[in-house]
Formats: structure tokens, sequence, C-alpha cells
């Protein structure tokens, strides 16, 4: 029979947990921290392979199955922290501050989505061929990304009326939103995103829960 360490129970019995508590914690934990940092580099190294191509990602993606699997506290993490390296090591420059404070604020709105998705589709109604599921993925995709957009061009039109020095702020939102560049971007990211949760949502929810499995969280 294994002997303690000298101090060891008394140790555990401060932090309230006993010894079996915390090795069975500690493998949990492992396991989270692998599953995190698995979407993370998922999500980095996708948006650094398209970098030339704006508005046509997979982070929003990444971060809605992870909100479908991992729940949306855990996704949030995962799209908050992968802003903060992609926003300040990105190919184009690093993002100010508030922008990337707007961004790492907008992106959960996946995260929610894909958590309060897996309520109404579990993961044994995904299908990998299209059908019904394909539309409501659809459906989300398009809500979720205007969400993301509006939010990020009203900061935009708040800049630019800061930088303009006017105090029409609603004028220069309107101008962020509806201006042609903003339109057609906005279409771009909507289409991307439509194509994207359709068509690899099932695989890859479908491969996280096998994840899971694999590390036994």
């Amino acid at each position: 029979m294994a002997v303690p360490l000298p101090g060891t129970r008394r140790t555990f019995a401060i932090l309230g947990a006993r010894p079996e508590a915390l090795r069975s914690w500690v493998p949990r934990a492992a396991a989270e921290a692998a599953l995190l940092g698995a979407f993370m580099g998922a999500i980095l190294a996708t948006n650094y392979a398209l970098a030339s191509f704006p508005n046509v990602k997979l982070f929003d993606l990444l971060v809605f199955v992870a909100g479908y699997a991992l729940g949306f506290r855990r996704a949030a993490a995962i799209a908050v922290l992968s802003w903060g390296v992609y926003g300040t090591f990105n190919p184009w420059g690093p993002t100010t501050l508030p922008l990337l404070f707007v961004v790492s604020a907008s992106e959960p709105v996946y995260a929610l989505a894909g958590g309060l998705l897996r309520r109404t589709l579990p993961p044994s109604k995904l299908r990998l061929v299209p059908g019904k599921g394909s539309l409501l993925l659809g459906a989300v995709a398009v809500a979720t990304t205007l969400a993301y957009d509006a939010a990020t061009n009203v900061y935009t039109g708040v800049s630019w009326a800061q930088f303009a020095g006017s105090s029409e702020f609603g004028r220069w939102v309107l101008v962020a939103l509806f201006n042609p560049g903003a339109l057609w971007f906005s279409a771009m990211h909507v289409a991307s995103n439509v194509a994207a949760f359709s068509l690899l949502t099932p695989a890859l929810a479908r491969g996280a829960e096998r994840l899971k499995g694999a590390l036994r969280w």
C-alpha cells in the first residue's frame, strides 16, 4: 500500500478535497486543455492559411462547433483567446485594442448559437448528407453572421464619426452598415458561413465528440 508524502493528506484537507477527487480532476483538466488547444490550433492554422481571402474564414464555424461540443463558456474562451493571438499577430498588422475588444466580444455569438443548437439538434440527429438539418444550420449561420457584422460595423461607424469630429453618430453608423463595400463584404461573410455551417458542421461536431470520448472527457 502506497504511503502518502508527509503533509499530503493535510494539504488535501485544507483544499477541501480528497486525494481521490484531485487525482480524478487532473486528467479531466488535462483533457479540457487539450480540447481547447485543439480548437485554438485549428482556428489559428486556418485563419493564417486563408489570410488572403477577406471575410472567408473557418473561425466562426470552429467557434460554433466548439459551442456545440463543449458548451458556451469554453467556446467563448476559445473565441476570445484565439482573437487575442490572431489580432495581435495578424498578417495585415496588429488589430487596435478597441477593435480587438469588439471582435472578441462579438465572436462568442457563434459559441452561444452552437450551445443552444445542441438542445434542438443533438449529435444523434446530425446527418452527414444534406437535409433538413442543413437548412437549420444555414439559417443559424445567416442570423449569427449578420449579428456579428452588425456589431463590428456599428463600431466602425462610431470610429468614423470620431475621426471626422462629428457628433452625428447615427448617420455614420448607417453609412458603415449600408455602404456598398460593407454590404459586399457582409454578403461574402454570410455566403461562406452558410456553406461552411451547412456542409462541415456535422462532420466536425462528430469528430469533436469522438475526441471527447478518446480523452474521456
